[in-house]
């Protein structure tokens, strides 16, 4: 799955740190521009070669610097399972949490640029609704097609959205095997120590694949407004970023035209993302406070009563239900207009 000439410009600045290569008083080149021209096929290998290792070396960057539910369970996944089947569910949950932030991002650009959904189709010829079937859906399938169509439709189109040079059509086919797949971890428990390690052994590559295709989300955090640092343009945040769950002060300067785009989201009531702007994601993504902690989670359902549905990140799989209307500007109520 590894598209290699997408890091042909980096491994051409890696070779060249060096300087140019000078002879006499008449050649004067880089070296990636030599050997590319003395022998094509050697620069392709090399270039294979430092890609390859960069993918080996990229566990530690996700660990490190991707958003934090992500960053958890790969962290987790590698390094803190109880045993085969531990270390299967946890691989699961690495790319259902690629699922839900992705969703989250995806929805908040649109919102925050006013993207009209209305031209949109899914499925077979579906509109995007905003209900428990649509925007709402618990169905990580439903998730999935909605962001594919959506940068799809966008790539054919305005090319408004930022999100739409980051993801390639067929990233979107690896997620869907994944989670096609996902079905079959019903009875994960029935598994056998070898079993599982062999479902594990033959997934772990794809999850790595799909990590690496997303480098991107390398510069996305996760943030929560804490308060204005004397100029109103200076802000700190919370930041959920790497594999600990544990919130960090994160100090952003502001400019004129993005302080203008988020004032109305600057509260602590909401999960807002950083991808070159800040917007809000929230309830897609959001938080729960237990004792003196802040816990992420996911959006999940709409209950009978009209209450939100969540799920913490992290620990024990348990639901909490949130009044909606304790949640100041949902990007899903502002949607409604786009559709």
């Amino acid at each position: 799955m590894t598209d290699y000439q997408k890091y042909r410009e980096e491994f051409e600045s890696f070779l060249d740190e060096g300087g140019n290569i000078y002879i006499g008083s008449n050649f004067d080149e880089p070296p990636s521009y030599i050997l590319f021209e003395m022998d094509e096929t050697a620069y392709n290998e090399q270039l294979r070669e430092y890609v390859d290792q960069k993918k080996e070396d990229f566990p530690q960057v996700v660990y490190d610097s991707f958003p934090a539910p992500i960053a958890y369970f790969y962290h987790q996944t590698e390094r803190a399972y109880d045993n085969e089947q531990h270390r299967l569910q946890l691989l699961r949950s690495t790319w259902e949490a690629l699922i839900y932030v992705l969703y989250g991002l995806v929805l908040g650009e649109v919102n925050v640029k006013g993207f009209s959904l209305n031209n949109v189709r899914i499925f077979d010829g579906q509109k995007i609704k905003q209900d428990h079937r649509g925007l709402m859906s618990d169905k990580l399938g439903w998730k999935v097609e909605a962001m594919e169509k959506i940068i799809e439709y966008d790539k054919q189109n305005q090319n408004e959205l930022k999100i739409s040079s980051c993801i390639n059509t067929g990233t979107f086919e690896l997620i869907k095997e994944l989670n096609q797949g996902r079905n079959s971890f019903s009875h994960i428990a029935a598994l056998s120590e070898q079993e599982a390690k062999e479902r594990y052994d033959e997934l772990s590559p794809k999850v790595l694949d799909l990590l690496f295709e997303l480098d991107f989300l390398e510069n996305v955090s996760l943030l929560r407004y804490v308060n204005n640092l004397g100029d109103i343009h200076k802000v700190r945040f919370n930041k959920f970023g790497g594999h600990s769950l544990q919130k960090q002060n994160y100090d952003i300067t502001l400019s004129d035209p993005d302080l203008s785009l988020c004032t109305s989201i600057l509260n602590n009531q909401c999960i807002l993302i950083e991808f070159n702007s800040v917007f809000n994601v929230s309830p897609f993504i959001h938080f729960y406070h237990e004792g003196s902690q802040i816990k992420l989670c996911y959006f999940k359902k709409i209950d009978s009563a009209g209450n939100y549905l969540f799920e913490l990140i992290g620990g024990t799989n348990r639901e909490i239900a949130i009044n909606p209307t304790h949640i100041p500007n949902c990007i899903n109520v502002s949607l409604g207009a786009l559709l």
